[in-house]
């Protein structure tokens, strides 16, 4: 290890033994004559790539919600040991290792204790909240500590809780142990139980904007120059069900309005389908297609957009829809009866801390295509700063102002969406001959 490196890592220990705050380290790089880079190797340390104190409890006591009880730094430490693990459920995304590596070796420069981090992978989440059903009607302990899924999700174990008469999900806000949820606007909260970890995601138009220039809105889609060059989502999860959304806001119908909604579905079998090349629920055929160039447009995910353009498709582009997009975002909550609850709260803010929401690429050793899979938008105003240079000049060609959020990203009524998306599902189905 060269001379400069031990500087660094001794700098590192000296600032992880005092739990010192990034503005402390700053101030003591600079005292000691350390140079910019030397000190942003240290903050880019999991440890302190937080504006939050590296332990919540660095400076006292804090309220840990789900025990109840007031915790010190060292009893934090010790149910941490005594825990040993965290288990949550989440998607798969191309850097989920070093997602895993990330917050185990958070945990270990924190508060110096090894730990493991059961990462369930799945692109249906459903499976989650069914073993979560099996486990809580046999009395068992939820399988999860944490589940970060779809908003959907949420709203879809909270109707089976009232349907049931049953506690489904753990209140855990405010708690000590989760200083960065303060930092997330309201509106990407639920209540005291769940708070969302991406701002953005929605179901949308993705298009080669060398090849389409007429996009503005959903209804677009049903343009003759598409014909042949048009890839759906198979109708059938929430990806099919946000353009559904979509469509019907782009013609001014209101998706609560059955009579209307039968009109947005008359409108996507009779207008749209004859564009469509191919419906599918294979996102690498998806992938495949839209980039080999065979179709010009897809529907899926807001992220294919930059996924695509940092892994080398220039031409890769995601529309803004007049009419609004209908936000998908996921969110993090705590089933009932955790079995890890002090980890899943400390998974919790770190998913929420700098450090996860906008990754440095060296730290994590990932390429800036498995970056664009993990950063989903500003969660409050304090994240705005942290978009980094390498992608600064194209940041808003794929992600939204903090003005385009409040304005032209819609929520869903997840109550009605739930009661009624089966319905809607069968109808485009049969309209198309699936």
């Amino acid at each position: 290890m060269s001379d400069r490196n031990v500087v660094i890592e001794q700098f590192a220990a000296h600032a992880r033994d005092r739990r010192m705050t990034r503005r402390q380290i700053v101030r003591l790089g600079a005292a000691l004559g350390l140079s910019a880079a030397a000190v942003g190797k240290v903050l880019a340390m999991p440890a302190f790539a937080q504006d939050s104190t590296a332990s919540p409890a660095a400076d006292g006591p804090v309220m840990v919600s789900l025990l109840d009880q007031e915790m010190t730094f060292d009893e934090i430490k010790a149910a941490i040991a005594a825990e040993g693990e965290v288990n949550v459920g989440n998607w798969t995304y191309t850097a989920s290792d070093q997602l895993v590596q990330r917050f185990q070796q958070y945990i270990l420069d924190v508060y110096g204790e090894e730990i493991k981090l059961n990462y369930a992978q799945s692109q249906s989440p459903s499976t989650y909240l069914t073993e979560l059903y099996t486990a809580v009607g046999s009395g068992n302990s939820s399988p999860y500590d944490v589940l970060a899924i779809e908003e959907n999700y949420y709203a879809e174990v909270q109707a089976q809780a009232a349907a049931e008469g049953v506690t489904l999900l753990e209140d855990f806000l405010p708690s000590g142990l989760i200083p960065n949820a303060e930092r997330v606007f309201d509106n990407f909260k639920k209540g005291s139980s769940a708070v969302g970890f991406q701002a953005s995601a929605s179901p949308a138009v993705v298009y080669n904007r060398d090849k389409v220039d007429f996009l503005t809105d959903w209804d677009d889609l049903a343009d003759e120059r598409l014909s042949g060059k048009l890839l759906m989502w198979l109708p059938g999860d929430i990806t099919g069900g946000g353009v559904l959304l979509g469509v019907a806001a782009a013609l001014g119908l209101d998706y609560k309005d059955p009579a209307q909604m039968e009109e947005a579905i008359a409108f996507l079998v009779e207008e749209v389908h004859p564009n469509v090349l191919k419906y599918t629920a294979d996102f690498g055929e998806a992938q495949q297609l839209f980039q080999n160039e065979v179709v010009d447009v897809v529907t899926f995910w807001n992220s294919l957009a930059r996924l695509q353009y940092l892994n080398g498709q220039e031409n890769a582009a995601m529309l803004v829809a007049e009419s609004g997009q209908y936000a998908v975002n996921g969110y993090m909550f705590v089933p009932v009866d955790p079995p890890h609850p002090v980890l899943a709260q400390l998974f919790i803010d770190w998913r929420l801390s700098d450090d996860a929401q906008f990754p440095d690429l060296e730290s994590w050793d990932i390429s800036e295509g498995a970056w664009a899979e993990l950063q989903e938008g500003f969660m409050g105003e304090s994240y705005q700063d942290l978009v980094p240079d390498w992608i600064a000049d194209a940041y808003f060609d794929f992600y939204p102002t903090i003005e385009q959020l409040e304005t032209q990203y819609l929520g869903v009524d997840w109550d009605y969406y739930t009661q009624h998306s089966g319905e809607w599902y069968d109808k485009w189905l049969q309209g198309i001959g699936l």
